[in-house]
């Protein structure tokens, strides 16, 4: 087991356990879609291997088929009338039975056909893809529901999947997926991170850059960016303590979109820009979203919903353009631009262990 895994597992064991009776947690993130994510007990790369150094989504058990359906009836039902997307995840992989067990995925789509949910998204990693699973989701909703599958994959440099990020993944069993998911008919989604750790600015918006780039190849239906949150109970929360890691800045998103074409502009959605602050719905353990000032706050998050909202490319451009021309009472733009500047650097990974290691052991003092 290497550094990274080591210590990001030692963060993990101070999480709190999900309440066994909070059976769902429900976002909303934009009008008519609903985030609906069910406890279990955590993902299997992140319980067995301490993977993904930036990421918690809790840590609970497993539910029983009977509870799901009643806490399904009880909760999300009531959300139907005013929902025309609905994603299903649970703290890990949906399609992971050590997490939901067949019967409880039955209790799902049991759920979609009863109340004939336009759109279904399932959250899950891409081994857990199969096409056994693709076809029973098939043959157990109606036909006029359109499945997209939306799975982790972060960045196409496996330098900085494996090495910053810690995350099991190999791209060519993520390209089998998308393969398959496209051959049953259903839609790929595709998770890009924002804000790697271990590089610098500039690396970090060419390296999104090139991951956008690389799915869009793949001709990917669409892509969700994750700019980097810091969170509790992970070795990315440890590594910004220790001044190791800089918040990434709010700007990063526009003016990453400015790089983007409209066609590709109109497959991009965001997620966890800083609409989920309460991850542990208190104010004990804060997580940190990414920066910006009082200045410029409202002016991004007006922007967000803005460009959410606008489904086309040419007018997400012409929003994007409109907020990098305006003049902002703040400096947070500019210091983001002049760090663009700067040539990509990015640590060794001996270096990456070496620092990793001084902060496990500056913890064992």
């Amino acid at each position: 087991m290497n550094i990274l895994s080591k210590v990001n597992l030692e963060m993990h064991k101070k999480r709190p356990q999900t309440p066994k009776d909070k059976i769902l947690t429900l976002w909303q993130p934009e009008k008519g879609f609903i985030h609906c994510c069910i406890q279990s007990r955590g993902c299997r790369y992140s319980r067995n291997a301490g993977a993904c150094i930036m990421c918690d989504y809790g840590i609970g058990c497993n539910v029983s088929a009977e509870e799901l359906a009643l806490a399904l009836e009880k909760e999300l039902a009531p959300c139907v009338p005013y929902t025309d997307k609905m994603l299903f995840g649970t703290y890990g992989s949906i399609f992971d039975e050590s997490e939901i067990s067949a019967e409880c995925l039955d209790v799902i789509l049991d759920f979609i056909r009863k109340y004939q949910i336009p759109t279904v998204i399932f959250e899950t990693h891409c081994e857990t893809v199969s096409e056994a699973k693709l076809q029973w989701i098939k043959e157990s909703i109606s036909p006029d529901t359109d499945v997209i599958i939306e799975m982790g994959y972060e960045t196409c440099d496996t330098y900085v999947l494996h090495r910053c990020l810690n995350k099991v993944l190999e791209l060519e069993v993520l390209e089998k997926a998308i393969d398959l998911v496209e051959t049953m008919e259903m839609s790929v989604c595709l998770n890009v991170f924002v804000g790697a750790p271990f590089l610098n600015a500039s690396d970090q918006m060419e390296t999104a850059c090139k991951s956008i780039q690389w799915a869009v190849e793949r001709k990917v239906d669409s892509l969700v960016l994750f700019p980097a949150n810091i969170k509790p109970f992970t070795l990315l929360h440890k590594l910004y303590l220790a001044g190791q890691y800089q918040s990434v800045s709010q700007w990063m998103l526009p003016l990453l979109f400015s790089e983007l074409t409209e066609d590709v502009l109109e497959r991009i959605s965001l997620s966890w820009y800083g609409d989920r602050q309460n991850f542990y719905e208190n104010n004990e353990y804060p997580l940190l979203p990414p920066e910006d000032c009082e200045s410029c706050h409202d002016e991004l998050f007006s922007f967000y919903g803005d460009f959410l909202r606008a489904k086309r490319g040419a007018e997400r451009k012409r929003l994007t353009e409109a907020l990098l021309a305006k003049e902002m009472g703040c400096d947070c733009r500019e210091k983001l631009i002049e760090e663009l500047k700067n040539h990509p650097v990015r640590k060794s990974e001996e270096e990456i262990e070496q620092i990793v290691l001084s902060l496990e052991l500056l913890s064992e003092k």
